[in-house]
């Protein structure tokens, strides 16, 4: 079977998009790393860490519900997104003052001023459905352009304010221009290009459909971007904000390959999940899962090979300590997205009750795993629970699942049992 054309051509734009992204953010990140300090750099990364909890709550699990109603019926997946926009817009105000007051009262004034900046960004995230959209339709060259776009004004700007030695705290002015911009443009072309003049009824059973749905997701999304997090914040508070910032800048440069996946992702499942051939749904779910195994080695190579001197030429000394953690960002990296293709598949499966009760229980063992193995080992401790955490995820945590179809699955990819008929 070839593959499909439409499929790769979204995902090279998707992978452009992103390859820019991450580029130009590691780039200047690391100017901007060496003018601030490991210190600063890790209150910056707290804050990040604090408002990812309150972007994934306003979503309420929308990404994944959105997605899914574009890919099969783009009118009503229009409708849902318009109709439950100012839900999210109430969870995030009521969230976001919550994160504030946090930091207002346990940090101290630079960091406060880095949890605005992220709150600011965070509104203009937590509204673009247009982004979701375009990448249910196959049409991510419009957020590659949009992102872009963005994406210079940030850079330009963050490099101007670093070049003039401006104060640490004008550094939150990046972060919401870069998510800002992309969000505006990409608003101004979906009205362009859709009608939404009718009328839509029925709005309180598009909510209620919301809640009911993404109330089930939300809690397996709180629960990945808890065990996900959870060492950034034991890391704050357990050891300092300086190896705070040494293993983001691991963080970063192993986890930034990742968009590779999430692209190759994103595309095939527009297709798994309209596809109603079985064999045909099953042929893209072994070739996503080898091609992230494939793109692994790979990024693996390189990170043997260049990682001593991407870290020394970009970051500097201070940050030398991240290199010997690369390799198991990058395998940890690895189990994440192979756990994503499952998920979205039992998204697809209808498995909103099993994802919820397998991602809270992966979330409450990552807080007892993240707290005793940063006490007792430090910034390792926070990498070994990562690699940990996403392994047992991918696997055991998905194994009982209707009748162990991802166990049967993943066989398959290694030619141990024929899955065919299972799936």
């Amino acid at each position: 079977m070839a593959i499909d054309k439409r499929i790769f051509s979204n995902s090279a734009w998707m992978m452009l998009e992103k390859f820019l992204g991450i580029f130009g953010l590691i780039f200047v990140n690391a100017y901007m790393a060496k003018y601030i300090g490991p210190e600063n750099f890790g209150k910056l990364a707290f804050t990040t860490s604090i408002f990812v909890f309150v972007q994934t709550l306003s979503w309420f699990g929308a990404q994944n519900i959105l997605f899914k109603r574009f890919s099969e019926n783009i009118h009503s997946g229009i409708r849902l997104a318009i109709t439950t926009q100012s839900m999210r817009c109430y969870i995030y105000i009521l969230t976001s003052f919550c994160a504030l007051l946090y930091l207002w009262f346990s940090s101290d004034r630079l960091t406060f001023v880095f949890g605005i900046g992220n709150c600011i960004a965070s509104y203009f995230i937590i509204n673009d459905i247009y982004s979701i959209h375009n990448n249910s339709q196959l049409i991510s060259v419009v957020n590659a352009l949009t992102n872009i776009i963005g994406l210079f004004l940030a850079l330009a700007l963050r490099f101007v304010l670093v070049f003039f030695e401006a104060d640490p705290y004008t550094m939150i002015f990046p972060i919401i221009v870069l998510a800002m911009v992309p969000y505006i443009l990409r608003k101004i072309y979906f009205y362009k290009n859709y009608s939404t003049n009718r009328t839509i009824k029925s709005k309180k059973r598009y909510n209620k459909y919301m809640l009911v749905t993404g109330g089930s997701l939300v809690l397996s999304s709180l629960s990945i971007v808890l065990y996900t997090q959870i060492s950034n914040i034991f890391l704050a508070k357990f050891t300092s904000f300086s190896i705070l910032g040494v293993y983001n800048v691991a963080l970063t440069l192993g986890s930034a390959w990742g968009f590779i996946n999430m692209a190759l992702i994103t595309s095939y499942f527009s297709k798994i999940y309209s596809e109603k051939n079985k064999s045909v749904e099953l042929y893209y779910l072994r070739q996503i899962h080898w091609l992230v195994i494939i793109i692994t080695a790979f990024v693996m190579l390189c990170m043997f090979l260049l990682g001593s001197w991407v870290v020394n030429t970009l970051y500097g000394i201070e940050f030398v300590d991240s290199i010997k953690l690369l390799p198991f960002i990058v395998l940890a990296t690895m189990f994440s997205a192979l756990g994503t293709i499952s998920y979205r598949y039992m998204i697809k499966l209808n498995g909103y009750k099993y994802l919820s009760i397998k991602m809270i229980s992966v979330s409450i063992l990552s807080v007892p795993l993240s707290y005793g193995f940063i006490q007792y080992y430090g910034i390792w401790g926070a990498v070994m629970c990562f690699v940990l955490i996403e392994f047992l995820s991918l696997t055991l945590a998905n194994y009982f699942f209707r009748n162990q179809v991802i166990l049967k699955l993943h066989l398959s990819l290694i030619g141990l049992k024929n899955v065919k008929k299972s799936v």
